[in-house]
């Protein structure tokens, strides 16, 4: 007699793997034990196109209900769920638009699942510290240069080909998305939590450098020298304060390092 755990294994493998489990279900009054087990296969592939709808809510408005559940369908034979967590299962979905040959000839598929992942892993990030401009001022002018910056974890930096933002924009006013275009240029996005919301906006090329570069713990006048190399030295401090500011006012700066600032 094959135990409890035996058992569940193998049904187990029959939904997943669609192996034979003819031995483990009756004989039904009608159809057959394969008719049965499909009715136990086709409730999981259910199961989980409805975790991908929930955190793809734009990506499905956009392609339409038939074609995504078509793509979860695609998704869920390449990446079977491997954690008991459901929260995870959706985390390739980016990745695999993007190199799957159904759907990598439309880059803005990705991107959008991209987007749309980065917005929602903000949201759920741990609470963190907020600095305030009155913490700013507490820094000694003299030591102003050696500090460095935590960038929440919240934060997420990536690059796009496509006007994916106008299409997330688009979907999320319930508006016609425009045509989705390649553009010459990739534009650098940043996703992260200010208050209770997840937000995104483009970056500057400077900007998507100097906030790389705090991430990595590289010094304020470090970061100074490098946009004063970027562009106009002669308005360089003033562009990174202006930066600095607006990292502060949109909540991205969780403790400063050094200055005798918070953090210490």
């Amino acid at each position: 007699m094959k135990s409890l755990a035996e058992l569940q294994r193998r049904m187990q493998d029959a939904v997943l793997r669609k192996s034979s489990a003819a031995g483990l279900i009756a004989s039904p009054p009608r159809g057959s034990r394969d008719d049965r087990l499909d009715v136990y296969r086709n409730a999981y592939s259910l199961r989980l196109t409805e975790f991908l709808s929930h955190d793809y809510e734009k990506l499905r408005t956009y392609v339409g209900v038939v074609r995504f559940n078509e793509m979860a369908s695609h998704y869920i034979a390449a990446h079977p769920s491997d954690q008991p967590n459901a929260r995870w299962f959706s985390r390739h979905l980016p990745e695999f638009l993007a190199s799957s040959r159904n759907y990598r000839h439309l880059p803005e598929l990705s991107e959008l699942a991209r987007l749309e992942s980065a917005l929602s892993d903000a949201f759920d990030g741990r609470d963190e510290s907020v600095c305030t401009m009155s913490d700013l001022g507490a820094i000694d002018p003299e030591r102003f240069g050696s500090v460095s910056f935590n960038i929440a974890s919240t934060v997420h930096r990536f690059a796009v080909t496509t006007n994916v933002s106008s299409l997330w924009s688009s979907l999320k006013c319930d508006e016609v998305p425009p045509p989705p275009e390649s553009i010459s240029k990739p534009l650098e996005i940043m996703v992260w939590r200010q208050g209770s919301g997840a937000r995104f906006r483009i970056l500057g090329d400077e900007e998507a450098m100097a906030v790389d570069s705090a991430r990595e713990g590289v010094n304020f006048g470090v970061i100074c020298e490098m946009i004063a190399a970027f562009e106009d030295p002669d308005s360089a401090a003033i562009r990174a304060a202006g930066y600095l500011r607006g990292w502060i006012e949109a909540e991205i700066v969780s403790s400063i390092q050094g200055g005798g600032g918070v953090g210490e």
